[in-house]
């Protein structure tokens, strides 16, 4: 669809981690119009649309000004640390975005099964999630349509997310109660994925390391195979940030 973009938020404390994050999307998902949000775009190359937040501003405030600039009403939700390791079936992601476009009370589709997920069906690998359950929004690697985003934002609360978020608020926490209350409806794929860990699973679709950062460290502990060897390509000395 030429009304679709990926959207990535990062940091520049994280540049070595999007520099990853941006060769393997060349390779395993290339020809797609990419944002990067970030406080400083000094060091990202200039073939992507680079839009610049205020790092004073709480992480509610940073992702609403910087999606309003975003001109596809479709987006891909990605954090610089989901780092693919194998090919995007992009055949499927162009399914999902119909779906979106033919169901206007849905606003995203999950790329990666979660807590909330029901046993209510749209198709044989979309299901219906919970907007009552802890975790329908979260920023795990989705589809959305860029007008929920903002009326979810729009709606919240000016709160932080990550570490942050223990000081100023959990704004992933906080929009659960905002989808609650504006009925904001979604879909989550599954296609019988593995668990990873104790609370992600794998992607098949979209297949990424999910996350390859945990308070500010490399999650080898349960990425191995799969981090191991970029960080070993990219020349990534894993002693600098620590693993977990």
């Amino acid at each position: 669809m030429s009304n679709y973009a990926i959207v990535v938020n990062t940091h520049s404390s994280s540049i070595d981690v999007l520099t990853i994050f941006l060769n393997q999307l060349e390779k395993y998902y290339p020809n797609n119009k990419v944002y990067i949000l970030t406080d400083n775009g000094e060091d990202i190359s200039t073939k992507h649309n680079i839009i610049l937040y205020d790092s004073k501003d709480k992480f509610r405030t940073q992702y609403l000004k910087s999606i309003k600039q975003v001109s596809e009403d479709y987006i891909l939700y990605l954090n610089e640390d989901y780092i693919l390791y194998d090919y995007v079936n992009k055949d499927k992601i162009n399914d999902y975005l119909i779906t979106l476009s033919n169901n206007p009370d849905i606003s995203f589709i999950r790329l990666t099964r979660g807590p909330n997920i029901t046993n209510n069906k749209l198709t044989d690998d979309l299901y219906l999630a919970d907007n009552k359950l802890e975790y329908f929004f979260s920023q795990t690697a989705s589809l959305w349509k860029r007008e929920s985003l903002i009326n979810i934002h729009e709606n919240g609360p000016d709160t932080h997310i990550g570490i942050g978020g223990s000081t100023y608020g959990h704004f992933e926490i906080d929009a659960n109660k905002v989808c609650c209350d504006l009925d904001i409806k979604g879909l989550v794929a599954y296609n019988g994925e593995k668990l990873r860990g104790t609370d992600h699973y794998d992607s098949n679709v979209f297949p990424y390391i999910a996350t390859a950062i945990i308070k500010g460290k490399w999650n080898v502990s349960e990425y191995k195979n799969e981090l191991i060897p970029l960080l070993n390509e990219y020349n990534i000395d894993v002693k600098i940030r620590g693993e977990v």
